[in-house]
C-alpha cells in the first residue's frame, strides 16, 4: 500500500470509532502522527500533526533551515502563509510560524511548524482569545 491509502484506512478507523483519535502511519521514510478532533466525510481537523524520520537524526541547523525553507515554498495551502521566526543554534531547532497571523473579532490564530534535529517536525495551529494570556 501507499501512505495516501494507509492514511485513509486510518481516517475511516477513527471516524467509524469516535470521529476522534491518534493517526499512526508508518512511512518508507519515517512515521506520521496526529491528534484529530473531527473526521467526517469532507476532511478532518487536529490539534498537531507531526512527522519523524532518521534523515534528519545528525541534521546541522543550516540543513534543517533549507529544509524549512523547503517547506515554506511548498505549504501553499494553509490559511495563512508561513516564515521563519526563529534559528535556535544551541537546540538545532527551527521555528516557523503565520507570517502574518490571522485576527479576527474572536482573537488571533497561527500556524506553528517546527523543524528540530532527531528527526521531528510538527504542525500546530493556536488561538489567543482577546483578554487570553498567550
Amino acid at each position: 500500500m501507499d501512505i495516501k491509502t494507509d492514511i485513509q484506512r486510518e481516517l475511516k478507523r477513527i471516524q467509524a470509532v469516535s470521529g476522534r483519535g491518534l493517526l499512526q502511519v508508518d512511512t518508507p521514510s519515517g512515521r506520521i502522527e496526529a491528534d484529530l478532533l473531527a473526521v467526517d466525510a469532507i476532511g478532518c481537523s487536529f490539534l498537531t500533526l507531526a512527522y519523524s524520520t532518521d534523515k534528519l537524526a545528525a541534521a546541522g541547523v543550516d540543513e534543517l533551515k533549507k529544509h524549512s525553507e523547503s517547506l515554506i515554498a511548498r505549504l501553499t495551502y494553509l490559511l495563512e502563509p508561513i516564515g521563519i521566526v526563529e534559528v535556535d543554534r544551541d537546540r538545532a531547532s527551527v521555528q516557523l510560524r503565520s507570517s502574518p497571523p490571522q485576527k479576527g473579532d474572536d482573537g488571533t490564530s497561527y500556524y506553528e511548524l517546527m523543524v528540530r534535529r532527531g528527526g521531528d517536525v510538527t504542525l500546530s495551529r493556536y488561538q489567543k482569545r482577546p483578554g487570553q494570556i498567550r
